[in-house]
């Protein structure tokens, strides 16, 4: 009896162990969409940024250095420090101003953006490339969504 005892203390101790890690702790690439932009009409735009994490951990994201192109060229510089704190698979938008050197197309557009994002807790760097379209706003002169 007390050998039986024994090892099923044994394999009790090693199921324990076995299930003791706790979850896993993902860290996945980060993407930058925008979710509005609207031109301000003195060649600046008002950027309305969507930073999304796909992490199983909350990110905080210290620098944006990017580029964005509009219908194939190159239109503007995003050299950001959001200092934003993102929770695990989730997304938080911000604002930044942009100075454009070139005219929005009037009807609907692909947009891309590249270059890197990187967050300081935890540490780490992802590459951007996204591609996407924005629409004119129904009633809201200036504004693509």
């Amino acid at each position: 009896m007390t050998l039986r005892t024994f090892i099923a203390a044994l394999a009790f101790a090693a199921l324990l162990t076995a299930c003791g890690g706790g979850p896993t702790r993902r860290i996945s690439p980060s993407v930058v969409t925008i979710q509005e932009l609207v031109d301000r009409g003195d060649g600046q735009w008002r950027v309305t940024l969507r930073v999304q994490n796909f992490s199983t951990v909350s990110m905080h994201y210290e620098s944006i250095r990017a580029t964005l192109h509009v219908a194939g060229a190159d239109v503007a510089t995003i050299d950001l420090n959001p200092n934003l704190d993102v929770p695990p698979t989730s997304a938080d938008v911000f604002e930044t101003t942009l100075r454009a050197s070139a005219k929005l197309p009037a009807a609907d557009f692909e947009y891309r953006i590249t270059g890197t994002i990187a967050s300081s807790e935890p540490k780490a760097e992802f590459k951007l490339d996204r591609s996407s379209h924005l629409s004119p706003a129904p009633g809201l002169p200036g504004t693509w969504r």
